[in-house]
Protein backbone atom coordinates (compact mmCIF):
# COMPACT_ATOMS: atom_id res chain seq x y z
CA UNK A 1 0.00 0.00 0.00
CA UNK A 2 1.08 3.49 -1.00
CA UNK A 3 -0.01 5.83 1.59
CA UNK A 4 -1.72 6.09 4.92
CA UNK A 5 -4.01 9.13 5.74
CA UNK A 6 -3.80 9.22 9.47
CA UNK A 7 -6.20 11.26 11.35
CA UNK A 8 -6.49 11.65 14.82
CA UNK A 9 -9.71 13.09 16.02
CA UNK A 10 -11.04 14.31 19.67
CA UNK A 11 -14.19 15.38 20.50
CA UNK A 12 -14.70 16.69 16.73
CA UNK A 13 -18.43 16.76 15.29
CA UNK A 14 -19.85 14.32 13.33
CA UNK A 15 -20.39 15.83 9.93
CA UNK A 16 -16.48 17.13 10.12
CA UNK A 17 -15.09 14.16 10.50
CA UNK A 18 -17.26 13.00 7.67
CA UNK A 19 -16.44 15.57 5.19
CA UNK A 20 -13.06 15.14 6.06
CA UNK A 21 -13.32 10.97 5.48
CA UNK A 22 -15.30 11.90 2.13
CA UNK A 23 -12.98 14.32 1.12
CA UNK A 24 -10.37 11.96 0.64
CA UNK A 25 -12.12 8.84 -0.48
CA UNK A 26 -13.50 11.09 -3.12
CA UNK A 27 -9.59 11.79 -4.63
CA UNK A 28 -9.01 10.19 -8.14
CA UNK A 29 -6.92 7.48 -6.95
CA UNK A 30 -7.39 3.68 -6.86
CA UNK A 31 -8.64 2.14 -3.33
CA UNK A 32 -5.76 0.06 -3.15
CA UNK A 33 -3.16 2.71 -2.88
CA UNK A 34 -4.45 4.04 0.51
CA UNK A 35 -6.12 3.92 3.82
CA UNK A 36 -7.92 6.28 5.45
CA UNK A 37 -6.95 5.42 9.78
CA UNK A 38 -8.85 7.47 12.13
CA UNK A 39 -7.24 8.05 15.94
CA UNK A 40 -9.69 8.06 18.21
CA UNK A 41 -8.13 9.94 21.24
CA UNK A 42 -10.18 9.42 23.68
CA UNK A 43 -12.96 11.14 23.02
CA UNK A 44 -16.36 11.14 24.93
CA UNK A 45 -18.27 9.58 21.80
CA UNK A 46 -16.05 7.83 19.99
CA UNK A 47 -17.12 7.61 16.19
CA UNK A 48 -17.78 3.88 16.52
CA UNK A 49 -20.37 4.86 13.30
CA UNK A 50 -17.38 4.67 10.72
CA UNK A 51 -17.38 0.59 10.54
CA UNK A 52 -21.01 0.71 9.39
CA UNK A 53 -20.84 3.97 7.29
CA UNK A 54 -17.70 2.75 5.38
CA UNK A 55 -18.21 -0.54 5.33
CA UNK A 56 -16.20 -2.10 2.75
CA UNK A 57 -14.07 1.19 2.22
CA UNK A 58 -10.59 1.67 3.38
CA UNK A 59 -11.26 3.15 6.80
CA UNK A 60 -10.84 1.83 9.98
CA UNK A 61 -10.83 2.76 13.44
CA UNK A 62 -8.15 3.09 16.44
CA UNK A 63 -8.84 3.70 19.82
CA UNK A 64 -6.55 5.01 22.68
CA UNK A 65 -6.72 7.32 25.80
CA UNK A 66 -6.52 10.56 26.06
CA UNK A 67 -2.86 11.99 25.22
CA UNK A 68 -3.46 14.45 22.55
CA UNK A 69 -3.13 14.81 18.90
CA UNK A 70 0.83 13.96 19.19
CA UNK A 71 -0.19 10.56 21.31
CA UNK A 72 -2.91 9.79 18.47
CA UNK A 73 -0.56 10.36 15.51
CA UNK A 74 1.73 8.13 17.46
CA UNK A 75 -0.47 5.58 17.15
CA UNK A 76 -1.11 6.12 13.82
CA UNK A 77 2.58 5.69 12.34
CA UNK A 78 3.04 2.88 14.17
CA UNK A 79 -0.35 1.21 12.83
CA UNK A 80 -0.05 2.48 9.13
CA UNK A 81 0.54 -0.04 6.36
CA UNK A 82 1.37 2.41 4.04
CA UNK A 83 4.99 2.91 2.94
CA UNK A 84 4.06 7.05 3.11
CA UNK A 85 1.92 8.81 5.75
CA UNK A 86 -0.01 12.07 5.12
CA UNK A 87 -1.44 13.70 8.02
CA UNK A 88 -5.21 15.57 8.08
CA UNK A 89 -7.01 16.62 10.95
CA UNK A 90 -10.34 15.82 11.51
CA UNK A 91 -12.16 18.86 11.06
CA UNK A 92 -10.12 20.11 7.94
CA UNK A 93 -10.40 18.51 4.27
CA UNK A 94 -8.11 17.62 1.03
CA UNK A 95 -9.17 19.55 -1.62
CA UNK A 96 -11.44 18.11 -5.22
CA UNK A 97 -8.48 19.90 -7.69
CA UNK A 98 -6.74 17.00 -9.21
CA UNK A 99 -3.55 17.58 -7.50
CA UNK A 100 -3.52 14.59 -4.78
CA UNK A 101 -3.11 12.23 -7.74
CA UNK A 102 -0.10 14.08 -9.17
CA UNK A 103 1.68 13.90 -6.08
CA UNK A 104 0.97 10.44 -5.37
CA UNK A 105 2.32 9.42 -8.91
CA UNK A 106 5.74 11.76 -7.88
CA UNK A 107 5.48 9.78 -4.30
CA UNK A 108 5.50 6.16 -6.75
CA UNK A 109 8.15 7.10 -9.33
CA UNK A 110 10.85 9.22 -7.53
CA UNK A 111 10.09 8.14 -3.52
CA UNK A 112 11.44 10.98 -1.66
CA UNK A 113 11.65 10.71 1.73
CA UNK A 114 9.43 13.77 2.12
CA UNK A 115 6.64 15.56 -0.22
CA UNK A 116 5.61 18.73 0.99
CA UNK A 117 2.75 20.63 -0.42
CA UNK A 118 0.49 23.86 0.73
CA UNK A 119 -2.82 24.64 1.95
CA UNK A 120 -6.04 26.56 1.85
CA UNK A 121 -7.23 28.66 5.07
CA UNK A 122 -10.82 29.60 5.18
CA UNK A 123 -13.61 30.79 7.34
CA UNK A 124 -16.18 29.25 5.24
CA UNK A 125 -15.42 25.75 3.90
CA UNK A 126 -18.41 26.58 1.57
CA UNK A 127 -16.86 29.27 -0.49
CA UNK A 128 -13.78 27.23 -1.35
CA UNK A 129 -13.30 27.06 -4.81
CA UNK A 130 -11.05 24.03 -6.64
CA UNK A 131 -8.54 24.89 -9.77
CA UNK A 132 -7.09 22.31 -11.59
CA UNK A 133 -3.56 22.99 -12.62
CA UNK A 134 -0.26 20.70 -13.24
CA UNK A 135 1.72 20.27 -10.25
CA UNK A 136 5.14 21.65 -10.40
CA UNK A 137 7.70 19.69 -8.22
CA UNK A 138 10.95 20.76 -7.19
CA UNK A 139 14.42 19.77 -7.27
CA UNK A 140 15.10 17.37 -4.62
CA UNK A 141 17.31 18.57 -1.65
CA UNK A 142 17.76 17.39 1.56
CA UNK A 143 15.42 18.27 4.95
CA UNK A 144 18.24 20.20 6.11
CA UNK A 145 19.28 22.49 3.25
CA UNK A 146 14.84 23.08 3.49
CA UNK A 147 15.04 24.40 6.89
CA UNK A 148 18.57 26.31 6.26
CA UNK A 149 16.39 28.22 3.32
CA UNK A 150 12.87 28.20 4.19
CA UNK A 151 11.22 29.05 7.86
CA UNK A 152 10.18 25.43 8.21
CA UNK A 153 6.11 25.88 8.57
CA UNK A 154 4.63 24.09 12.34
CA UNK A 155 1.87 22.03 11.16
CA UNK A 156 2.51 18.32 10.02
CA UNK A 157 -0.59 18.25 7.91
CA UNK A 158 1.44 20.04 4.72
CA UNK A 159 3.57 17.15 3.58
CA UNK A 160 3.90 13.12 2.93
CA UNK A 161 6.65 11.28 4.71
CA UNK A 162 8.20 7.91 4.53
CA UNK A 163 6.73 5.79 7.38
CA UNK A 164 10.46 3.98 7.41
CA UNK A 165 12.24 7.57 7.84
CA UNK A 166 10.32 8.15 11.30
CA UNK A 167 10.73 4.12 12.54
CA UNK A 168 14.63 4.28 11.66
CA UNK A 169 15.10 7.86 13.14
CA UNK A 170 12.52 6.69 16.25
CA UNK A 171 10.72 10.08 15.63
CA UNK A 172 7.93 10.61 17.15
CA UNK A 173 5.62 13.59 18.69
CA UNK A 174 5.85 14.64 22.19
CA UNK A 175 2.66 13.44 24.19
CA UNK A 176 0.32 15.06 26.32
CA UNK A 177 1.46 19.16 25.12
CA UNK A 178 0.78 21.74 22.74
CA UNK A 179 3.59 21.93 20.07
CA UNK A 180 4.28 19.02 19.35
CA UNK A 181 4.71 19.48 15.83
CA UNK A 182 7.01 21.60 16.09
CA UNK A 183 9.31 18.93 17.53
CA UNK A 184 8.10 16.50 15.18
CA UNK A 185 8.64 18.39 12.13
CA UNK A 186 11.91 19.39 12.55
CA UNK A 187 13.82 16.27 13.76
CA UNK A 188 12.11 14.61 10.92
CA UNK A 189 13.27 17.55 8.17
CA UNK A 190 16.95 16.54 9.87
CA UNK A 191 16.92 13.71 9.11
CA UNK A 192 15.78 13.53 5.35
CA UNK A 193 18.42 12.97 2.96
CA UNK A 194 15.41 13.63 -0.07
CA UNK A 195 12.89 16.01 0.07
CA UNK A 196 11.02 17.50 -2.74
CA UNK A 197 8.71 20.95 -2.22
CA UNK A 198 5.38 21.57 -4.53
CA UNK A 199 3.06 23.99 -5.38
CA UNK A 200 0.83 21.70 -5.14
CA UNK A 201 -2.55 23.02 -3.00
CA UNK A 202 -4.37 19.91 -1.30
CA UNK A 203 -5.06 20.61 2.26
CA UNK A 204 -7.79 23.03 3.09
CA UNK A 205 -7.54 24.48 6.88
CA UNK A 206 -10.58 25.39 8.97
CA UNK A 207 -10.71 28.14 11.10
CA UNK A 208 -13.68 27.65 13.59
CA UNK A 209 -14.64 28.80 16.74
CA UNK A 210 -14.69 25.88 19.53
CA UNK A 211 -11.31 24.58 18.26
CA UNK A 212 -8.28 23.84 20.49
CA UNK A 213 -6.25 26.81 18.79
CA UNK A 214 -8.85 28.92 18.72
CA UNK A 215 -8.90 29.32 22.48
CA UNK A 216 -8.15 32.62 24.17
CA UNK A 217 -8.42 31.56 28.01
CA UNK A 218 -5.53 33.24 29.83
CA UNK A 219 -5.02 30.21 31.61
CA UNK A 220 -4.96 28.15 28.08
CA UNK A 221 -2.72 30.92 26.09
CA UNK A 222 -0.56 30.57 29.29
CA UNK A 223 -0.39 26.35 29.09
CA UNK A 224 0.85 26.89 25.55
CA UNK A 225 3.95 29.30 26.00
CA UNK A 226 4.99 27.46 28.72
CA UNK A 227 4.31 23.81 26.03
CA UNK A 228 6.49 26.15 23.19
CA UNK A 229 9.41 26.80 25.58
CA UNK A 230 9.05 22.86 26.40
CA UNK A 231 9.53 22.25 22.48
CA UNK A 232 12.32 25.09 22.06
CA UNK A 233 14.08 23.34 25.07
CA UNK A 234 13.91 19.83 23.45
CA UNK A 235 14.98 21.33 19.79
CA UNK A 236 17.93 22.67 21.36
CA UNK A 237 18.83 19.87 23.71
CA UNK A 238 18.59 17.28 20.27
CA UNK A 239 21.01 20.27 18.53
CA UNK A 240 23.60 19.85 21.50
CA UNK A 241 23.16 15.87 21.11
CA UNK A 242 23.78 15.91 17.39
CA UNK A 243 26.79 18.93 17.18
CA UNK A 244 29.57 16.38 16.59
CA UNK A 245 27.41 14.34 14.15
CA UNK A 246 25.73 17.11 12.39
CA UNK A 247 27.07 18.12 8.46
CA UNK A 248 26.91 21.97 8.21
CA UNK A 249 23.47 22.05 6.57
CA UNK A 250 21.84 20.30 9.86
CA UNK A 251 23.46 22.52 11.75
CA UNK A 252 21.98 25.42 9.79
CA UNK A 253 18.50 24.05 9.50
CA UNK A 254 18.33 23.55 12.79
CA UNK A 255 19.63 26.56 14.55
CA UNK A 256 17.20 28.61 11.47
CA UNK A 257 14.45 26.16 13.10
CA UNK A 258 15.61 27.06 16.60
CA UNK A 259 15.75 31.39 16.13
CA UNK A 260 12.39 31.75 14.31
CA UNK A 261 10.93 29.55 16.98
CA UNK A 262 12.71 32.36 19.37
CA UNK A 263 11.12 35.22 17.14
CA UNK A 264 7.30 32.88 17.79
CA UNK A 265 7.78 33.06 21.24
CA UNK A 266 8.58 36.86 21.50
CA UNK A 267 5.51 37.34 19.50
CA UNK A 268 3.13 34.78 21.21
CA UNK A 269 3.82 36.65 24.45
CA UNK A 270 2.63 39.63 23.54
CA UNK A 271 0.03 38.12 21.26
CA UNK A 272 -0.99 36.86 25.22
CA UNK A 273 -0.77 40.44 26.19
CA UNK A 274 2.35 40.27 28.38
CA UNK A 275 4.20 43.13 28.94
CA UNK A 276 7.21 44.15 27.49
CA UNK A 277 9.15 43.47 30.55
CA UNK A 278 7.99 40.51 30.76
CA UNK A 279 8.50 39.13 27.84
CA UNK A 280 12.12 40.49 27.78
CA UNK A 281 12.35 39.22 31.30
CA UNK A 282 11.12 35.57 30.07
CA UNK A 283 13.43 35.87 27.09
CA UNK A 284 16.52 36.20 29.89
CA UNK A 285 15.29 33.28 31.79
CA UNK A 286 14.17 30.54 29.20
CA UNK A 287 15.81 31.51 26.06
CA UNK A 288 19.18 32.58 26.75
CA UNK A 289 20.50 29.62 28.60
CA UNK A 290 19.34 27.76 24.91
CA UNK A 291 21.65 30.30 23.40
CA UNK A 292 19.09 31.97 21.26
CA UNK A 293 18.50 35.00 23.43
CA UNK A 294 19.61 37.96 22.52
CA UNK A 295 18.99 36.82 18.80
CA UNK A 296 21.32 35.54 17.16
CA UNK A 297 22.70 37.57 13.86
CA UNK A 298 21.18 35.86 10.23
CA UNK A 299 20.50 37.07 7.07
CA UNK A 300 17.09 34.97 6.71
CA UNK A 301 14.86 38.12 5.90
CA UNK A 302 14.90 41.69 6.54
CA UNK A 303 11.77 40.90 8.37
CA UNK A 304 14.13 38.87 10.55
CA UNK A 305 16.95 41.35 11.00
CA UNK A 306 14.75 44.60 11.80
CA UNK A 307 12.46 42.23 14.38
CA UNK A 308 16.02 41.12 16.00
CA UNK A 309 17.48 44.59 16.10
CA UNK A 310 14.15 45.73 18.23
CA UNK A 311 13.38 42.30 20.41
CA UNK A 312 17.60 42.67 21.44
CA UNK A 313 16.77 46.01 23.55
CA UNK A 314 14.33 47.02 26.28
CA UNK A 315 13.72 50.23 24.18
CA UNK A 316 12.63 48.13 21.08
CA UNK A 317 10.83 45.34 23.25
CA UNK A 318 8.61 47.90 24.35
CA UNK A 319 8.24 49.23 20.88
CA UNK A 320 7.46 45.67 20.00
CA UNK A 321 4.74 46.02 22.48
CA UNK A 322 2.90 48.95 20.97
CA UNK A 323 2.99 47.10 17.30
CA UNK A 324 2.37 43.96 17.92
CA UNK A 325 -1.56 43.61 19.22
CA UNK A 326 -3.09 41.50 21.79
CA UNK A 327 -5.39 38.62 19.93
CA UNK A 328 -6.50 34.96 20.04
CA UNK A 329 -3.28 32.53 18.36
CA UNK A 330 -3.55 31.46 15.52
CA UNK A 331 -1.63 28.56 14.12
CA UNK A 332 1.23 29.07 12.00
Amino acid sequence: MLLSIVIPHYNIPEELLRRCIDSILSQDVPPEEFEVVVVDDGSVLPPVWLGETYSGRNVRLLQGEHGGPGAARNMGIEEALGKYIQFVDADDFLLQNGQFSQCLSMLKTECPQILRFHYHATLNAAQVKCKNKNVKFGNTISGAVYMKENNLFGSPCTYFFQKELAIENNVRFPENMFHEDEVFNTVLHYHAQTLVDSNAVLYCYCIREGSTIANSSPSFAMRRLDDMFTAIGMLAAFKEKYSATANSLQSAGISRKLDILAVDAVVNMMHAGWKAKDVYSACLSRLSPLGIYPLNAANYSFKYKLFRFLANRKWGMRLLRVVIPKHKPVRR
